[in-house]
This record gives C-alpha cells, structure tokens and sequence, in this order.
C-alpha cells in the first residue's frame, strides 16, 4: 500500500462573522486566522503522539443554534434578542456558556495532558513548551498551574488576536516560538478543546523549521 509523504494541514476560522457585535460575551474574545502547516514523512521520525476525548452531553456550552440541518435559517433567526444587558444576539449567533466551557476548560484539559504523558511516557520536565488553545488566559493559567508548567514554557498569542479558534495554536507557534522553532530542536505539547465538547493533546518534536511570516490583512 502507497503511503502519502507529504500533507498540508490548513485550519482556519472567522469567528467574528458568527457573533454579534451587541454581544459582550463573545464579540471582544475572538479573532479571525488561518495557518497552514506542511508536513513530510521522514524513516526513523517519532512521529506525533495523541490523545483525544469527546462528551456530547456538552453539546450547547459553545453553539450556534439554528442554520443547520437540526434546526434550519428561517425569518425568525435574524432577530435580535436581549438575552441580558449588553447581551444581545440572534439563533445564528455563536453563544458560549462561559461559566460551563471555564470548568470543563480546567479539569479535563490538565488530564489530558497527563494522560498523554502517562502513556506515551514523555517526561514533562523535558518538554521545552507547552501550547495551549487561546480561549481565555486566565483558564489557560490555571491549567499550566495544576500541571506545574513554568510560566516561560507557556506562550501566548492570546494579547494581541484574541481566541483564533483552530488556528490559535500554530498563530502561537509562529508569532511566539519563532525563532527557538527555526534554530533549535523543541519537544512540544499542545492542549486544545472545541464544540461537542471535545479536548485533546499532542506531543511532537521540531527541528530548525521553517516559519513563515505572519501576514495581516
């Protein structure tokens, strides 16, 4: 069987367009990116080392509700509502249940990490950055904190282009990490989570790679 060699990973999204711009509990958190990530096959590599997770019971933290196939776009989708002062959305707005996704955040991210070191036993002191999903920096604290991570190990794009959703961690990568990723070798865990509610882990390795430029437009 003929195994493909090389891939491109593209990931993007424009979670502005699926907010409302009267809705304070999502319109100031998130950005619009996308990256692109090429990869080639090399005899010997280690490869990337995984652990996924998924709960549907957590379907309605992060959601937009109506628009498709479930419960189709229909006149009544387009009207406002005022959910709560300064909230105020339509069902084809993104709604996030800050208070469900913050403790979902914090508990089952650490653990999969932990997991993934347990099984793949990867020494964590070894792993010269750990990479999370920009959702929320004070979340992503308390997760490098549980996992006793220092807070040098822990980059941040999370300032300057809010929560990128897909792309927030190779946005990281790049403006963050640039340039130990383009000149030395790195031992990299990435932790991030979305809609369903579902979360996993990551554990690879980079050596002298090539960075693009970040483009902005």
């Amino acid at each position: 069987m003929e195994i493909s060699k090389k891939g491109l990973l593209l990931v993007g999204d424009i979670c502005t367009s699926n907010c409302n711009q009267k809705d304070k509990s999502t319109w100031p958190l998130l950005g619009d990116a996308v990256t692109a990530t090429a990869f080639e096959y090399e005899e010997g590599n280690k490869g990337f080392k995984f652990q996924f997770e998924t709960d549907g019971s957590g379907y309605d933290a992060i959601i937009i509700p109506e628009g498709g196939f479930r419960n189709p776009f229909s006149d009544e989708s387009l009207k406002d509502s005022e959910i709560e002062p300064e909230i105020i959305r339509n069902n084809l707005n993104a709604i996030l249940n800050g208070m469900d996704v913050f403790a979902f955040g914090i508990s089952k991210r650490p653990q999969s990490v932990n997991k993934l070191a347990e099984h793949f036993q990867i020494n964590k002191e070894e792993v010269d950055a750990f990479l999370f999903h920009q959702a929320n920096l004070f979340m992503n604290e308390k997760i490098r904190k549980k996992l006793k991570v220092a807070v040098e190990k822990v980059p941040y794009s999370l300032r300057n282009f809010g929560n990128t959703s897909c792309a927030s961690i190779p946005l990281t990568l790049v403006t963050e990490w640039r340039e130990k990723l383009t000149d030395e070798k790195q031992h990299i865990i990435a932790c991030a989570f979305g809609v369903g509610l579902s979360w996993g882990s990551v554990y690879f390795e980079t050596e002298n790679i090539i960075c693009s430029d970040l483009v902005e437009i």
